[in-house]
């Protein structure tokens, strides 16, 4: 049976065990759990991965920077080298460009690999031709071109990546545009995906932005894992204008009923709500609209949360913020 130890920050701080080659811990910050409406609370969705030598992004919403410097510093803004990207909408994608010229500006010395659907590659052309002034011009007064670089992938399902006991999987989510009677896909290019990363015997799923449904992949990938990362939209009330528009996102969003059936059936250790539309909505609101529907263990994520796997351990807190040094100081550029 799993330990799960949900801590305050000073006490989560006190007992949190290092990320480190040499174990098994992978940890989980929640850079933003909010959506593309604006949020002082809740920042874009962006969760920081660190498992080993890894240090992975799963999205980069607005706000990603500041919240990742905050996270550690600019030895986290250098460190990231890996971004994965579950679909092209803007409050997914909106801050690669700062983990990208940031990262390199800021000490990183090797390419920026961004994952991701169809059209990633296309992006990514756009960003880079688009800010390939800011590059010569610093290259040119003395920052090393070296961390410049881009590697740009696009996957779809199966196995994306392995190397040093990490490996990330990627399947199909549906979050493309549908007729809202019919159900049948609009044909809009492109795809939407989630992810199950594992590393040395843990395993978290993102579900990335999707209407999940009795037939979800996610049903198969999510099964048994430590922790299934789950998107959910609350139906607004009331028929004004604004109302109806928010409500026409619930065709490509689950609602807690929609997502408290992939938990039931799936059975993660620890169920978790991220990306929360709209972002006001409390984690009692949640709950209790999830319980009818699954009884087991249920987290509410917020920014600055943070999840460390070790050994049988599932230890939820805060994150210490660290983000306060100066970049002189840092260190970042030791070999």
């Amino acid at each position: 049976m799993v330990s799960m130890t949900l801590s305050m920050v000073a006490d989560a701080a006190a007992k949190n065990p290092v990320v480190s080659a040499d174990n098994d811990v992978m940890k989980l910050t929640f850079l933003g759990t909010g959506a593309p409406r604006p949020s002082t609370e809740r920042y874009g969705p962006s969760i920081l991965i660190e498992a080993g030598d890894h240090r992975i992004l799963v999205d980069a919403g607005p706000g990603m920077r500041e919240r990742l410097f905050e996270a550690g510093g600019f030895e986290a803004i250098s460190g990231v080298d890996h971004v994965l990207v579950t679909h092209l909408h803007f409050d997914h994608t909106v801050s690669i460009s700062s983990a990208w010229l940031s990262g390199w500006l800021f000490g990183r010395r090797v390419p920026l690999v961004v994952q991701g659907p169809s059209g990633i590659k296309s992006m990514m052309e756009h960003i880079q031709k688009a800010y390939q002034w800011d590059i010569d011009y610093r290259v040119m007064v003395g920052v090393p071109v070296e961390g410049s670089e881009l590697v740009v992938k696009e996957v779809s399902e199966g196995v994306i990546l392995e190397q040093q006991g990490l490996r990330i999987t990627a399947f199909q989510v549906e979050h493309m545009p549908v007729d809202l009677k019919t159900r049948e896909l609009l044909g809009l290019r492109g795809e939407t995906l989630g992810y199950r990363v594992d590393y040395k015997g843990h395993s978290v799923v993102f579900s990335g932005d999707t209407k999940t449904s009795t037939k979800s992949d996610i049903l198969k990938y999510g099964q048994g894992v430590d922790l299934l990362i789950h998107e959910v939209q609350v139906p607004s009330p009331g028929a004004t204008p604004e109302a109806n528009l928010a409500n026409v996102s619930l065709s490509v969003h689950s609602t807690p009923a929609e997502v408290g059936f992939v938990f039931a059936k799936s059975r993660p250790k620890m169920a978790i709500y991220s990306h929360i539309i709209p972002p006001g909505t409390t984690a009692e609101d949640l709950i209790k609209l999830t319980r009818p529907y699954y009884d087991g263990p249920l987290t509410v994520a917020h920014d600055f949360m943070e999840i460390t796997l070790s050994g049988d351990e599932i230890i939820i807190g805060d994150r210490e913020k660290q983000g306060d040094g100066k970049f002189e100081d840092s260190k970042v550029l030791d070999e």
